[in-house]
């Protein structure tokens, strides 16, 4: 279990991300509040742009906005996922993996 990471998310910190950014105006108070009160599992279920941007904000990934590849080679590094309303624990393989030879 040495070569997980284990990424823990609740649904403040992911509220006080959003608030940094100005999401509450954006969307409107009513809006925002109707928009987390879904929950982090329903947000991550629904492949939420915002929870995304968030998780590869978590993992220190030089930018918010991952392309397609990327994301790929990340998800291919998954091993569990437990989701909740209020939490979202995502565990990680860091482990560099050699390429299948053919």
């Amino acid at each position: 279990m040495k070569n997980l990471k284990k990424l823990e998310i609740n649904i403040s910190d992911f509220r006080e991300w959003l608030l940094k950014r100005g999401y509450d105006n954006l969307m409107g108070s009513e809006n925002f509040d109707i928009y987390l009160e879904s929950g982090l599992a329903s947000l991550f279920f629904n492949n939420s742009s915002l929870l995304m941007s968030y998780i590869f904000n978590k993992l220190e990934l030089p930018s918010e906005r991952v392309n397609e590849r990327v994301r790929f080679e990340i998800g291919k590094r998954v091993k569990e996922i437990k989701a909740g309303r209020d939490t979202l624990v995502i565990l990680l393989d860091t482990q560099t993996k050699k390429p299948h030879s053919r």
